[in-house]
């Protein structure tokens, strides 16, 4: 069942990122287009470039902790037993989650200030540019939740 969500949502965002990554390569080569070849640069694509990239980095991030695709550093990791290294992995989702908790709080404030603020071309609430925020923030929990509770199911198992 939880499995079954996950992949709904995982599914749901990575269709989110293809659409927003084709907008954004169309988006950019209308800038390069219309600057080089037109000699008539839109104002409005490199502002919409830019929030689309943005949009696309933060929740890939999120998507990305699903695929396991996140570097990490597992020189000293890799130095210890099994349950040294499940008390890492506990550590370390604990913290992880710890700091995802205060950005998706402290975000909410943010965007709610930024919402009068309006972007130079668009006029785009910049509320609603920020609010990946706390999107990409939970996205990220759940699938480092997910991860983590497979993985160690997967060694108790073994």
């Amino acid at each position: 069942m939880i499995k079954k969500l996950v992949e709904v949502i995982n599914g749901f965002f990575k269709w989110i990122l293809i659409v927003l990554f084709f907008v954004l390569v169309v988006v950019v080569f209308l800038q390069v287009l219309f600057r080089f070849v037109v000699e008539q640069p839109l104002a409005w694509t490199e502002e919409l470039g830019r929030y689309l990239l943005v949009w696309t980095t933060f929740l890939g991030a999120g998507y990305g902790m699903s695929v396991k695709a996140h570097p990490g550093v597992e020189i000293v990791y890799d130095a210890f037993g099994p349950k040294v290294k499940k008390v890492f992995n506990v550590i370390i989702t604990v913290l992880v989650i710890f700091f995802f908790l205060q950005v998706i709080v402290y975000s909410f404030e943010f965007i709610e200030r930024t919402m009068i603020q309006k972007s130079p071309v668009l006029q785009i609430p910049m509320g609603y540019i920020y609010s990946v925020i706390p999107i990409s923030s939970i996205l990220f929990i759940i699938n480092l939740l997910y991860v983590v509770i497979t993985e160690w199911n997967k060694e108790v198992k073994n």
